[in-house]
């Protein structure tokens, strides 16, 4: 399983609500590996105290399976996306949701959907961007920002998070460093696998595309969220580091 846990002030952002809000996004894998590490991981969420949490991967859950597991970690509420088959996203909260829409770009059902809700007075946007090609990935970016650009504009409190499984621009340095891993991203290259622009550069657009929204990146210390430790248990952090790439983010807008 790999998981981003963003409570690193955070709730800064949140400075306008009575008490800080911890939000988290867990990509859980196959639906929490086809259920086996269901109770493990809502052990696990449960101690994070998270008021707000956002998940990928949902597979197998429908609404009522996912309110029982939410309750597991405390949460009342939940929604999940509706759509059969593939992985899901959901959200549940400490909170009553308030699910606002579906976001399909171009009505294509080959693209990767975002779920919409607004908990705690803030509009969440769980995005789960297609794994294998950048050009989908923007099409899907693209959705979702057409939909935040109003909502930043009339003073809404906004947050986008997820498994973009995309890059930010802010990592380009660390990750050009990384020959290893890029060469590996280049060996498998080929008309539907795609992480590379025409240019030989990685893609960094769909990212981009958000945060020229006027979303920010609330993380000073940026850190890769896959593979996990879980892969690398025998190598030291310093090791373990450096074969990291960021592809998880929460993204927020928040004004007092």
């Amino acid at each position: 399983m790999k998981h981003l846990i963003i409570c690193i002030g955070l709730f800064l952002s949140f400075s306008v609500l009575a008490e800080p809000l911890n939000v988290m996004t867990y990509n859980v894998y196959l639906g929490f590996n086809k259920k086996q590490t269901l109770d493990a991981g809502a052990k696990w969420i449960a101690a994070q105290g998270v008021d707000v949490l956002a998940l990928q991967e949902l597979k197998g859950f429908n609404p009522e399976r996912l309110a029982t597991a939410a309750k597991k970690w405390g949460h009342g509420y939940s929604v999940v996306f509706d759509r059969k088959g593939g992985f899901p996203q959901g959200l549940t909260s400490k909170t009553p949701i308030e699910k606002v829409e579906q976001i399909q770009p171009e009505n294509n059902p080959k693209l990767r959907g975002t779920l919409h809700c607004k908990t705690a007075g803030i509009h969440f946007f769980v995005v789960h961007f297609d794994p294998r090609n950048y050009l989908n990935r923007q099409k899907e970016a693209t959705a979702v920002a057409k939909r935040v650009i109003p909502l930043v504009a009339s003073g809404e409190k906004v947050v986008v998070l997820g498994d973009f499984n995309a890059h930010s621009e802010a990592d380009r340095v660390f990750l050009d460093q990384q020959v290893q891993l890029l060469d590996k991203w280049r060996e498998k290259e080929d008309a539907r696998n795609r992480s590379f622009r025409d240019n030989g550069e990685l893609d960094y657009l769909v990212v981009k595309t958000l945060l020229d929204t006027g979303l920010i990146d609330p993380s000073k210390d940026p850190v890769g969220t896959f593979p996990t430790r879980l892969h690398f248990a025998e190598e030291s952090a310093e090791d373990y580091g450096r074969r990291l790439n960021r592809i998880d983010f929460i993204l927020a807008v928040c004004r007092t």
